[in-house]
């Protein structure tokens, strides 16, 4: 019986006196109230979150919308979920699905994924809606084999501040051609010039999807879209344990003692009034230090997404300088926040009414079944670098009649390759018609454009947490010397796991609700398929090309240096970790 599962910690002598501020009501914040709750004993109705937005959720949002068009949906992003997400699991496990009565969210998209598994029949397409064959062959050259064994073999400390371009210098062409990194970065929204360092933990944290990367296969999503399937019940379960939400309330700073170890009041603004939040040394104080959707705005159908670049007001972001600028100890968010134009990029959600022949002649076009979710498709080709998804139904409030469909220009800073400027000066019109002439279907333009809704979006920051940094530019969740203070979502340092997942967000909420409490409960243990024997071997066969090895595929080994090859063995085998103490574990 795992501990951190199904084993309740002793609950604190003073959690129902405690009161909790959590600033921030993104994933990050309403998983760190739950835990609070739910493991911590605390009341709810002890527990405040503050919100800027006028609704919980964060950059998990998704909603329908009265457009002059007369219908439309809204979504900022879409979210690639994997089965060893075991912070966000365990949190789902403990919340009731609101679409489908006595089961819970977790129990709820298990139900999901079985009914409709994403296996994605065309994962690359090219040449206006060709299969790009490619997509399945791994191999590369021994140089390029060599050099990818030495980043993940590399130690951190040794790739700080450096890019991927940096790394792999005159072999990057060829990594960039290669099939891994085509279905990897556009699956994560790597660029070439993002941190080297990050792009080995993702490498390693999610080894275990390599050999079905081309197929997406172990990728899965939720019932509907993550506000309906998980926001929605998250707040309906806090609510009904009595914690308020104060949206509109806009967080301006956090006064702390002169050591800048304890939290001493929370200064906001709201309706226009600039209010002071006093903070007792035993309150805890929750940041959510930064948001990728921080200052994004929205176009449509004839209306260009303006970019933001305004640096005085960047919300949690705001917070997060301030702090930093009195102390060290809470990073460098300079790192991560001075390009935007190297941090930027456009997401477009497509609602179509009534023009059924879209979905079907795409759906044939790649292979996949209409009803099922398509998976990420990436258009090869694409100088904007175009990744798209189709769904069965998204919203649950979705007519029979309506269609939607997301897509990202990763590069939209280049010039389309059919509407000759860049995705960030294009309205909707032209970012739409952009997308049908890759995949062959210019055809459809003129009658489909009289049955859609395109809602673009520009999000300056929304590759920040990628940018090149030091192990220290982040943050610790709970910060050295600091008491009632904690920082989470995807910008404090979590060793051995990545950024830019739903799993951070609630992994570091799960570390800073436990830490605060000094609860006896570890943190959920994140899932190492680096050293599952059967993950080498299958990534192996798929590196290799073949489904079963023999003699000529292993690495030739040099008889005058069999000494040194065997130190570099014994290293290697040394450097695994060992197992965890059952008394941490189970």
């Amino acid at each position: 019986m795992k501990q951190y599962d199904d084993v309740r910690a002793t609950i604190p002598a003073d959690a129902t006196s405690k009161r909790a501020h959590i600033i921030g009501g993104g994933i990050a914040g309403l998983a760190a109230a739950v835990f609070l709750i739910d493991d911590g004993g605390m009341l709810g109705q002890n527990i405040t979150i503050y919100e800027s937005l006028p609704v919980v959720g964060g950059s998990m949002d998704g909603t329908k919308i009265q457009t002059p068009y007369g219908f439309g949906y809204q979504n900022r992003g879409e979210r690639e979920l994997e089965p060893y997400m075991e912070c966000l699991w365990y949190l789902c496990k403990k919340i009731p699905s609101i679409d489908t009565p006595g089961r819970t969210v977790l129990e709820e998209t298990v139900t999901a994924n079985k009914d409709d598994q994403i296996d994605s029949k065309m994962r690359i397409l090219w040449q206006q809606g060709k299969s790009y064959e490619k997509v399945h062959d791994f191999r590369t050259s021994p140089a390029l084999q060599k050099k990818m064994m030495a980043l993940l073999t590399t130690s951190e400390a040794d790739l700080v501040d450096m890019t991927v371009d940096d790394f792999f210098g005159k072999l990057a062409p060829e990594f960039y051609s290669s099939s891994l990194w085509i279905c990897f970065h556009s699956m994560l929204a790597f660029k070439n010039y993002h941190s080297v360092l990050e792009v080995k933990r993702y490498l390693i944290r999610f080894i275990q999807h390599n050999p079905g990367i081309d197929r997406l296969q172990g990728i899965l999503h939720t019932k509907y879209n993550e506000f309906d399937s998980i926001i929605k019940p998250i707040r309906a379960w806090l609510l009904d344990c009595g914690v308020t939400m104060r949206t509109n309330f806009h967080v301006d700073d956090i006064n702390m003692t002169d050591d800048n170890n304890t939290a001493t009041a929370i200064v906001g603004t709201t309706d226009g009034q600039q209010t002071t939040v006093p903070v007792d040394s035993t309150d805890l104080v929750i940041l959510t230090n930064g948001s990728m959707t921080q200052n994004s705005s929205y176009g449509d159908n004839t209306h260009v997404a303006a970019t933001n670049r305004d640096t005085k007001d960047r919300g949690v972001f705001s917070i997060w300088e301030k702090l930093a600028a009195r102390d060290a100890k809470f990073g460098q968010p300079a790192k991560f926040l001075s390009d935007v134009d190297k941090t930027k990029w456009m997401s477009v959600l497509v609602t179509v009414k009534k023009y059924p022949e879209f979905y079907k002649q795409l759906y044939a076009q790649t292979h996949n079944t209409v009803g099922k979710t398509t998976g990420c498709i990436t258009i090869q080709d694409s100088a904007w670098d175009i990744s798209f998804v189709c769904y069965p139904k998204y919203y649950p409030d979705q007519a029979d009649d309506e269609d939607v469909f997301f897509f990202d220009g990763l590069y939209g800073e280049n010039k389309g390759d059919y509407v000759k400027k860049p995705m960030a000066d294009c309205t909707g019109e032209e970012i739409l018609t952009e997308f049908l002439y890759h995949l062959g279907l210019l055809d459809l333009k003129d009658e489909m454009l009289k049955h859609v809704y395109i809602s673009t979006c520009m999000m300056p920051y929304i590759t920040s947490q990628f940018m090149p940094r030091n192990l220290t530019d982040r943050p610790h969740v709970i910060p050295d010397g600091v008491t009632n203070l904690a920082l989470i979502g995807q910008y404090v340092e979590l060793p051995g796991d990545v950024v830019f997942t739903v799993e951070t967000s609630v992994r570091t909420a799960m570390i800073a609700a436990y830490g605060l409490l000094k609860l006896d409960k570890p943190v959920v243990p994140i899932y190492e398929g680096q050293y599952d024997v059967r993950v080498l071997v299958a990534c192996l066969r798929k590196f290799i090309g073949k489904d079963t090895l023999t003699v000529a595929d292993l690495p030739k080994i040099n008889p005058l240096k069999l000494n040194a090859t065997m130190d570099e063995l014994l290293a290697a085998i040394n450097a695994v970790p060992e197992i965890a103490p059952t008394d941490n574990v189970y």
